[in-house]
């Protein structure tokens, strides 16, 4: 694995400083107000965090407490792991733990209905849908999982949850993404927007990797990420959608970002992790591109989730080219992080968490963004952190990285 060679990078003294006590609010946070249970109280939300939070604490007593889904636990379970491997604090793998073995039990395994084996629920143990891009979000917290621990069982359901993955993605139903499978009902993701999915190539990468089985390379995450150059990278370099994308809390709402993937889920990682089991310079230089078309615009995302996420994505570029021309953009994206960060030490269910509820006006229509504190934003920022925190190669996470597999 040629990334695995490159060294740390140096991201300044008061950066790192300044990641390193962010990373370690926000996984405080996560360890403080995770579900756990104890004899003989015992609760099957066991390992979930705070889905969101509002911060008017007059509003927020007014709905009841929204537990993580499968896809924010997961993410969670990867940000945790990440700054466990770059800081060393039990407490924080613990959480990951237990936050892994809820993700764990969504596994999907129901006698009769074989061939949506090794899917997740993702709402609950009990809920009644299977969801494509979600599953692929557990996927990779059990990869993580593995890589840390070294517990077999994870690596296991990892490849089960990927088999799903695969057969789904060549099935001619895909891009098929809800499913209820008692029910014999499935929904289609709109093909406009369909790239979110093709993140499942990290997961192909990092397990063709840990297998030894090149399959997971040549149906998986080469076809996944050939759709995504054919279809989802725009003549500027950025990633996007090439027709009216309607409402999306992942494209950006006006120009020069009105068709850009500005929370991109992850695919700029998945084109660097793509090239990395590939060799293939078109990966890399399409990643290249992207974090390039970031150097050419000032426009700001609106989407608040975007920062932590492009700020993982640049990390990761910068870490790979040591090309310092990404010093200022990264900092820029790591600045606008930080200032998400809610601070109250006086309210435990806040101090720490990041804000920013992209989908806010869909739970309540009265809130904006930024009157709540997210699982979506603060997962991101514990991933991103962990990176600038890093203090040598192995304490920086395979979570959303081509590094660290």
């Amino acid at each position: 694995m040629q990334t695995m060679r490159k060294p740390i990078p140096s991201f300044g003294l008061s950066l790192k400083a300044a990641a390193r006590r962010s990373l370690c609010l926000a996984s405080d946070w996560a360890v403080r107000n995770q579900v756990r249970d104890a004899w003989p109280f015992w609760d099957s939300n066991k390992g979930r965090f705070p889905y969101h939070i509002l911060i008017d604490p007059k509003k927020r007593a007014k709905v009841p407490m929204m537990w993580s889904t499968c896809w924010k636990t997961a993410r969670t379970v990867q940000g945790l792991y990440s700054a466990y491997s770059a800081t060393g604090k039990k407490e924080y793998l613990d959480a990951a733990n237990r936050g892994l073995e809820y993700v764990a039990s969504l596994q999907f395994f129901e006698p009769g209905y074989e061939e949506f084996h090794g899917a997740f629920r993702e709402d609950s143990t009990q809920g009644p849908h299977l969801a494509y891009r979600d599953g692929i979000e557990a996927v990779q917290a059990l990869i993580n999982g593995y890589l840390v621990t070294k517990d077999e069982r994870y690596l296991r359901r990892a490849v089960l949850g990927a088999e799903f993955v695969l057969r789904e993605f060549r099935s001619p139903r895909f891009p098929s993404s809800i499913f209820l499978p008692l029910e014999g009902s499935y929904t289609a993701y709109p093909q406009r927007i369909v790239g979110c999915f093709c993140v499942g190539a990290i997961i192909f990468a990092q397990l063709s990797k840990l297998t030894g089985e090149r399959r997971w390379v040549t149906k998986g995450a080469v076809p996944m990420m050939d759709r995504v150059l054919r279809d989802f990278v725009l003549p500027n370099g950025a990633l996007g959608v090439r027709e009216e994308p309607g409402k999306t809390h992942h494209v950006g709402a006006s120009t020069p970002l009105g068709n850009v993937l500005t929370n991109d889920d992850g695919i700029g990682v998945a084109m660097l992790s793509t090239w990395v089991v590939t060799g293939r310079k078109k990966y890399l230089d399409a990643a290249v591109g992207w974090a390039d078309f970031w150097l050419s615009v000032d426009e700001e995302p609106e989407r608040l989730a975007a920062f932590p996420s492009l700020l993982l994505f640049v990390a990761d570029v910068y870490r790979l080219t040591r090309d310092r021309k990404y010093l200022p953009l990264l900092s820029r994206f790591a600045r606008r992080t930080l200032e998400l960060q809610c601070i109250r030490p006086k309210d435990p269910l806040l101090h720490g968490a990041f804000i920013g509820e992209d989908m806010a006006a869909r739970y309540d229509r009265r809130t904006k963004p930024a009157d709540w504190v997210d699982l979506r934003v603060t997962s991101y920022a514990l991933i991103a952190l962990a990176k600038l925190a890093a203090e040598r190669p192995s304490g920086w996470g395979c979570a959303y990285s081509c590094f660290g597999w």
